[in-house]
């Protein structure tokens, strides 16, 4: 299994616990998070940094806020203003921007005033801000809104799909979800229909399948249009890791792909599949089931979540905790 160090606190300060219960860096900050690509946002007082997995301070805590790095940048706010940093700590965009995403396939959205625009990994702006709002670039492409309509860039800012939609969702599986007249379909990268507006609702494409609303009920077509599973359910999540979240009569379960019930709708809620573990909600407390649906941890928790490397992260009395397979407190 492997070692995985957890924010942990004691005493109304942070320090890291490994995945076995082996406290590796003392509780000393104001405020800590999970490592992302070896590194993690603490806070010394009310300001923010990084440390690297032996607890040193590596960008010193000196920002009012701090996302995790994006290909190689991470934005940072200072003043009121944002701006990147590189792995060093070094400005490597200056923060002069009233709002920012991260950076996603070489651009970055930034809002100056209330226009977004987009920037390159050297602060060059590549699209001048002129959007009312402007999404992170998905395949190529971004989703933008221009007159209250939405429709599509490419990396130059021209507009490959003229903003006509009233809903639109960002590319995925090169095909995105759209609105208009209240009615969904889907288009591809070229603007045009794949599956004409017919829908009441519809989700983006996941694992091939999008789910769709008809008559006031959920199932899940495919990319040529066929019902694959019947919209019988009052509500229902996309696909991940092949199963789907659904719900009947206010009651939980999941599918397969097939449209199996592989975890029956009987439950007050339901979160994730992972490890084997499938952490569901009974009468106000979550535990975990095993694939034979067994309780292997029993309902206690306030909320759980799913298992990455044998750690999955809780709630208990109002207070995040991280949890073994065998329902431990770590």
């Amino acid at each position: 299994m492997s070692k995985v160090l957890l924010p942990v606190e004691n005493k109304k300060k942070y320090g890291y616990k490994d995945n076995s219960g082996q406290v590796i860096i003392d509780s000393q900050f104001d405020y800590a998070e999970e490592f992302v690509h070896g590194k993690a946002i603490i806070a010394v007082g009310d300001k923010y940094g990084f440390i690297n997995e032996n607890g040193n301070i590596v960008i010193e805590p000196i920002y009012d806020d701090v996302y995790n790095f994006s290909e190689g940048l991470a934005v940072v706010e200072l003043n009121g203003k944002k701006g990147f940093i590189d792995e060093t700590g070094k400005i490597a965009i200056e923060e002069k921007y009233d709002e920012v995403n991260s950076f996603c396939e070489g651009m970055a959205a930034v809002q100056v005033g209330y226009k977004w625009g987009y920037i390159n990994k050297n602060g060059e702006t590549v699209v001048q801000p002129q959007f009312l709002d402007a999404e992170d670039f998905s395949e190529g492409i971004a989703l933008v809104q221009l007159g209250g309509k939405l429709g599509y860039i490419n990396k130059q800012g021209q507009f490959i799909i003229e903003p006509k939609f009233s809903y639109a969702g960002s590319f995925n599986e090169g095909i995105a979800v759209v609105a208009e007249n209240k009615r969904y379909g889907f288009i591809n990268s070229s603007g045009d229909f794949i599956i004409r507006e017919k829908y009441s609702y519809a989700g983006d494409f996941n694992e091939g399948l999008a789910l769709v609303e008809i008559r006031g009920k959920y199932g899940y077509i495919n990319k040529q249009d066929e019902l694959v599973i019947e919209p019988a359910y009052d509500w229902v999540d996309s696909f991940y890791n092949g199963y789907a979240a659904v719900s009947k009569n206010e009651k939980y379960g999941f599918i397969d792909k097939t449209g199996k019930e592989i975890v029956p709708v009987k439950y007050d809620n339901v979160d994730s599949i992972s490890e084997g573990l499938i952490s569901v909600e009974v009468d106000g407390k979550w535990g975990y089931l095993n694939n034979n649906l067994e309780f292997v941890i029993k309902p206690k928790f306030d909320d759980a979540h799913e298992f990455i490397n044998g750690v999955a992260e809780a709630e208990l009395h109002d207070k995040t905790v991280y949890i073994n397979t065998k329902g431990e407190i770590i």
